[in-house]
């Protein structure tokens, strides 16, 4: 087999993308290795060794990384199969200086470098990716790790890379089926188990995943075809628990419809908490495929198609409990349990707890295409590209309430005791039986009968690009210049109802509807009554009627529906170096510059004089993006990497819409609002980056790189105090302020929270990797290796989370770090591999950071979030020449310590969320034709 450098693929993929990008494509072929060693002087005569396994999968990232101009992590196709994550996030969050945020126990959201995931672009094959959310950010547990190939971690800028983020850009790659040299099917089933059963109705700790691949080549390796198709389906199984939010002082001044006059003034309370368990299962379908046809040297053609969809079934049930005073006033605590000025305990006296049942479906779609075209003649090359992404995600989110009814009469006291930890599980109960279908009616509990919303999120992207390329030879090797431009459009519904019951009465739920109860033994809590949501709201509830923001009476969803659209024209020029120095020093890199045009606009409502009316409003404005990456390979396989640039991140999506809301808080007394802001400018930085590089060997190395993020521009939350309501008051209808005290004056300032952008502010960090195998130390350790990462993240800019209201939905943490910011990030892996056996051992860890969730309301939440460690093993069987040969066997567990997730208040005693999602138990088998 001739060497990938060799052929016209990796030629032209070189003259367009890079020498970093076209390793990656050529991650698959192991004579990459051979064609770097071939360089090599002293070299006369060469032994080809393959190498399979863990081990190849670790040198062909390190390839990459080493043969990179830029600087880069990257894994390979192997390391990918060979650790079967249930996506590629928990793949990525191993990298050096990369990280996850859990959501419903999976790894989802990315940080690069300690920064909010929002900073961060994702590409599929060099494209940018639209995202199902309500933010740009992708959620990577939608794209199963069987399904790729390659990814490649860009943490320094290039100039030809389109759409890349402030932190870095992160490339899903599929294979390329003609880099394959011959044909390829493989097959896999693994089946999954939860550790956390009896969990009531509806929790099935069982699950499994397959996957099937095939690539082949037709018409003498001229025409090329691959297709991929993964399912999944993992039990959803979370035992929780949580507090109202937000924590605040005891103070009847502030809020006296929540004060505890058994509590000392000053002591901060929760005016509630609830024990939650949630039960399910998550279902995912993947598929890609890729024709690739190269009829001659002159001319070749791609076309990728992609495909994912997901579904998710939460069916949630808790015992909760106001804790402020309400609906029975008085004393409500007794011995109350303090620690670090909280009430984190106690007895309870006079409550009215609630059973509640929640329905969460949710439904995402994402489909990806892309058609590539390429022209050599001679030095000189052409390219052509068009590419179309579309995300769309569908929830239905339906809440029931029930709480104990005795010969017709509600709101029965009960009395119980409630404690708070902050590492463990928290506690509740009480002295009636919740789950006495006899006793627990459905009706207009304390809460009501219960709520529901549908939001509807879609996000299209259109894309073309014209790149030319010409060989120089010279100082610079090559010279490129091109042209994209992309058309995004992102929508957001949120229809929203309350739910009642039929002449507003109690219903006793009839045995058709009836589940197993719900086990919250966990938390001392016992258990609670569990019912089809579906089947009782079609057998006791009104007919649901969906408010919209044009109503009247659905004015407070004007905030939750907008639309935003960007078109972004970016033209760039680029030149690769490859040039000796002398005959020790070879420089490599590139240099070059983007000029990006962006226009942003967004149509949405606006609340005005009690009316929601149309509004639109936007800007465009043009950023000039230098981007140098100089790379000194040194003797001794020594590299130091050197990269200065210029980057932006443009504003979340949701904080540029155009919709503005305003009411009047009868608590406070006051009028206020909040709104997005369209004319927002992006986040600017200057980047300077540093890294110096020691390699042993193709499968060993140390790095030690530096960052400094200069930002000259942020987005950040502003609350103005005194703003003028007057005009908008003056108009509204009286009922507008039935709730205002008799003889009260009505304010005409209150606060309004809108994003703006700041100015001035750093972001810093080091980053250390080391890959070694045991051969390097002594012939006894063969087989043995480690790889190990930490990075340390600094940033001098904080913001304000603003009081929670009913506008803005903070929760009043005051200032705060950056959202996702982890000061210290490392992840360590032990593997051994020999004969066919394979072990690893892989801990990723992340200390406390601000982490932004959706709340009930749907709307972003900061919360402080406990550093976690995460760690996985495996155990594997290859087997070898014979009757099994390519059959592979597997067993691993994820989560092995079962690690919570935890988010708090400011301080760790006042704890806001407490889950644990289990150890992920997964046996299957493997077979390759």
């Amino acid at each position: 087999m001739n060497a990938i450098s060799n052929r016209p693929l990796a030629r032209a993929v070189t003259r367009t993308l890079g020498s970093s990008a076209a390793i990656g494509v050529a991650l698959l072929c192991v004579t990459n290795v051979q064609a770097q060693q071939d360089t090599q002087a002293n070299t006369d005569q060469l032994e080809t060794v393959v190498v399979t396994g863990i081990r190849a999968g670790i040198e062909e990232a390190i390839e990459l990384k080493r043969g990179s101009g830029s600087i880069v992590e990257a894994i390979s196709a192997e390391d990918i199969g060979k650790l079967p994550d249930t996506s590629i996030a928990d793949s990525l969050s191993r990298l050096p200086g990369l990280t996850s945020q859990r959501a419903e126990g999976r790894a989802s959201a990315i940080s690069l470098r300690g920064t909010d995931p929002g900073f961060t672009t994702a590409l599929l094959n060099g494209r940018e990716q639209v995202s199902t959310g309500d933010n740009r950010s992708i959620e990577f547990d939608q794209y199963p790790s069987e399904l790729l190939s390659a990814v490649v971690v860009y943490k320094t800028p290039d100039a030809q890379l389109v759409g890349q983020g402030l932190a870095g850009t992160i490339d899903l790659r599929t294979t390329r089926p003609l880099d394959v040299s011959q044909r390829a099917i493989v097959m896999n089933v693994r089946g999954e188990m939860n550790s956390q059963d009896d969990m009531g109705a509806d929790a099935d700790e069982m699950g499994y995943r397959a996957s099937f691949s095939y690539i082949d080549q037709f018409l003498d390796n001229t025409l090329g075809v691959t297709f991929g198709f993964a399912h999944l389906e993992s039990p959803l199984a979370i035992q929780g628990a949580g507090t109202y939010e937000p924590w605040h002082a005891n103070d009847p001044e502030v809020d006296e419809f929540n004060y505890h006059p058994e509590v000392a003034n000053g002591l901060f309370v929760t005016n509630g908490m609830k024990i939650r368990a949630d039960m399910g299962e998550n279902r995912r379908d993947g598929a890609m495929a890729a024709i690739q046809w190269r009829p001659s040297e002159s001319y070749e053609t791609v076309l990728d198609l992609y495909y994912t969809r997901r579904k998710q079934i939460d069916n949630a049930r808790s015992l909760e409990v106001n804790l402020g005073n309400y609906p029975i006033e008085g004393v409500g605590f007794a011995n109350p349990i303090i620690a670090d000025n909280t009430v984190v305990g106690g007895d309870l006296l006079n409550r009215v707890p609630l059973a509640r049942n929640f329905l969460f479906k949710t439904e995402d779609e994402i489909f990806a295409t892309g058609w590539n075209h390429k022209w050599f003649a001679g030095v000189w090359t052409f390219i052509a590209d068009a590419s179309y992404s579309k995300a769309e995600r569908d929830e239905e989110q339906y809440e029931t309430n029930g709480q104990y009814v005795l010969g017709g009469t509600s709101n029965i006291p009960d009395s119980g005791f409630f404690s708070l930890s902050r590492h463990d599980m928290p506690t509740l109960n009480f002295n009636l039986d919740y789950a006495d279908p006899n006793a627990v009616r459905l009706g207009p509990t304390i809460y009501g009968a219960g709520y529901t919303k549908i939001p509807h999120v879609e996000d299209e992207l259109k894309s073309a690009r014209f790149d030319v390329v010409r060989e120089l030879g010279g100082f610079l090797s090559d010279v490129s210049v091109g042209f994209n431009y992309s058309d995004r459009t992102k929508d957001k519904v949120q229809p929203e109802a309350n739910l009642s019951t039929r002449d507003g009465a109690y219903y006793q739920v009839g045995g058709e509807h009836l589940l197993a109860p719900t086990n919250l033994g966990y938390a001392n809590a016992n258990r609670t009554l569990a019912w089809d949501v579906l089947g009782v709201l079609g057998a006791y509830y009104n007919p649901i009627v969906y408010g919209r923001p044009d109503d009247p009476d659905f004015a407070y969803l004007v905030g939750k529906n907008w639309k935003v659209s960007e078109e972004v024209t970016t033209a760039y020029v680029k030149g690769n170096l490859d040039h000796d120095l002398s005959s020790s020093v070879t420089l490599r890199g590139n240099l070059g510059v983007q000029v990006v045009q962006t226009d942003q606009s967004s149509d949405a409502l606006r609340l005005r004089n009690g009316v929601a009316t149309p509004y639109s409003d936007g800007k465009d404005y043009t950023d000039v993006l230098p981007a140098i990456n100089l790379a000194f390979m040194l003797p001794a396989e020594q590299a130091i990497r050197v990269g200065v640039a210029k980057e932006i991140a443009r504003a979340r999506m949701d904080q540029l819409k155009a919709s503005s809301e305003i009411g009047y808080d009868a608590a406070t007394g006051q009028p206020g609002g909040s709104g997005g802001n369209p004319r927002l400018d992006p986040w600017r930085a200057y980047a300077y980056d540093i890294s110096y590089e020691r390699y042993f060997g193709p499968n060993a190395y140390v790095s030690l790189a530096g960052f400094y993020k200069d930002l000259r521009t942020y987005i950040y939350a502003q609350t103005t105090a005194d703003f003028d309501f007057s005009e908008l008051l003056a108009s509204l209808p009286p009922e507008y302020f039935e709730n205002v005290p008799p003889g009260t004056s009505i304010p005409t300032t209150g606060r309004f929270t809108e994003p703006v952008n700041g100015e001035g502010g750093n972001l810093k960090g080091l980053e250390l990797s080391v890959a070694l195998t045991g051969e390097l130390f002594t012939e006894a350790l063969t087989g043995f290796g480690t790889l190990l990462s930490v990075s340390r993240t600094e940033s001098s800019i904080t913001i304000e989370d603003p009081p929670n209201n009913q506008f803005t939905g903070g929760n009043g943490l005051g200032t705060i770090p950056l959202p996702g910011l982890s000061k210290t990030v490392w992840n360590a892996t032990v593997y051994y591999e020999n004969a066919g056996f394979s072990a690893r051992v892989a801990t990723r860890s992340r200390s406390e950071y601000i982490g932004e969730v959706t709340n009930f309301a749907n709307d972003r939440a900061f919360k402080y979030v406990q550093g976690d460690q995460i760690t996985d093993a495996q155990l594997g069987y290859e087997f070898g020449a014979g009757a099994l040969q390519g059959l592979s066997i597997l067993l691993q567990v994820n989560n092995l310590t079962n690690e919570p997730y935890i988010a708090y208040s400011v301080v760790e005693s006042r704890q806001q969320d407490f889950q644990q999602y289990g150890r992920q138990y997964l046996l299957g088998i493997n077979y390759r034709l």
